[in-house]
């Protein structure tokens, strides 16, 4: 569990060091916010497509050959970037990210999914969200150095030297000895299974909570370091901000297993819900430094709570025998938010400013909650035992 645990915190490094500076990049370039929004959200796109079929390979070919996938993208991802100077290469550079983004989150989850003592797996799900938070604490830091000391080349260098750090992972061992000659991927049966399981009310409940979520929290890799730096900070201090987002979702997740043995799970869907809800609706309307370094860290301790209820609770739902591709479903509803989440906020900017866009994902995140807490909070599932 080990490897995977350390892989997984030096690709969200190298995702963390990307993330927050390709909208700015792209700014840098001539793009408005809806330009923006497309760029960002390309990063989703394919993602989408492919989360429910790569979700049943896991399954049927085991984690390790999906992982390695996956580092070849972060690889090539990191040698576009490098020779990026046009819109089109920048949104090659997202495609081919996304593959490689889903590839490491699907795969990692569905290998501690398939941990079969309850306590084991929530803790294992708590130290992969405490290593991506730690990941996409460092990376904005050291992204945010390189880019205001020397330029985005350097730091798309440094994350080229991270993205092939990865291949560690070719030690790993595989959880499936081999694959049955007799057996055959077929992505029209994953479908209709994924498909069967969406309809399952509690499951959709769960992703809706996590789409809610992450619309919200695609701010800070979209429309949210764009506003900071129109607020007159240099790349250096949107990257330490960013990285304060991540340096409490990591603090919270480090007593996460201790909350879930104090706390039941609808106070802490609620708590982390509200926080969200609270920081993502006052952040415009700051103008100091102080003011969203405060209001980032409310936002970072609301989503540090979010990601492991929700791994917990698809996991809790899940076939422990299909824990792959219910991962991948509960993949798809992130990406999907990740996809609409710039796109649509994008084009609110464009027509009515950057305050209303914030105001729309506060929004979002409240209606999903009055949809949890208000109208059916007997679907919210308890813990598989």
């Amino acid at each position: 569990m080990w490897l995977i645990l350390f892989a997984n915190t030096v690709h969200f490094t190298r995702h963390g060091i990307v993330f927050p500076f390709i909208p700015l990049l792209a700014e840098r370039m001539g793009a408005g916010p809806s330009t923006i929004g497309y760029i960002v959200g390309a990063f989703s796109l394919t993602a989408v497509v492919l989360s429910i079929p790569l979700g049943g390979l896991v399954d049927r070919f085991g984690v390790k050959r999906l992982l390695i996938i996956g580092v070849i993208c972060n690889i090539i991802n990191a040698a576009v970037l490098i020779r990026t100077d046009s819109f089109t290469m920048l949104i090659t550079a997202q495609l081919i990210a996304g593959i490689g983004f889903l590839l490491h989150v699907v795969a990692g989850q569905a290998y501690i999914s398939r941990i079969a003592d309850a306590s084991r797996r929530e803790k294992g799900f708590g130290w992969l969200s405490f290593g991506a938070s730690v990941g996409q604490g460092l990376g904005p830091m050291l992204g945010g150095i390189l880019v205001s000391r020397f330029d985005y080349h350097l730091a798309f260098r440094v994350v080229l030297v991270l993205s092939c750090a990865g291949l560690v992972l070719i030690g790993l061992r595989n959880t499936r000895k081999a694959v049955s000659t007799k057996s055959s991927y077929n992505p029209i049966q994953d479908a209709r299974r994924a498909g069967a399981m969406a309809i399952d009310p509690n499951l959709l409940m769960v992703l809706l909570f996590t789409f809610s979520i992450v619309f919200a929290v695609s701010l800070r890799s979209s429309f949210l370091p764009v506003l900071l730096r129109a607020e007159g900070l240099t790349e250096f201090y949107v990257g330490i901000l960013i990285s304060v987002f991540a340096v409490m979702s990591t603090s919270i997740r480090l007593v996460f297993g201790r909350l879930l043995d104090i706390y039941n799970r609808k106070t802490l869907l609620a708590v982390s819900m509200l926080a969200i809800i609270i920081a993502v609706g006052l952040i415009p309307s700051m103008g100091s430094a102080a003011g969203f370094a405060l209001l980032i860290s409310i936002f970072g301790l609301g989503f540090g709570m979010t990601q492991p209820l929700s791994m917990v609770m698809v996991a809790d739902l899940a076939d422990p025998k299909q824990s792959g591709l219910t991962m991948g479903l509960r993949f798809t509803a992130i990406m999907l938010a990740g996809l609409l989440s710039p796109v649509a906020l994008g084009m609110i900017i464009e027509s009515f400013g950057m305050r209303p866009a914030f105001y729309v994902a506060a929004m979002v995140v409240t209606a999903a909650g009055i949809r949890m807490f208000v109208v059916r909070p007997d679907l919210i599932p308890g813990r598989r035992l």
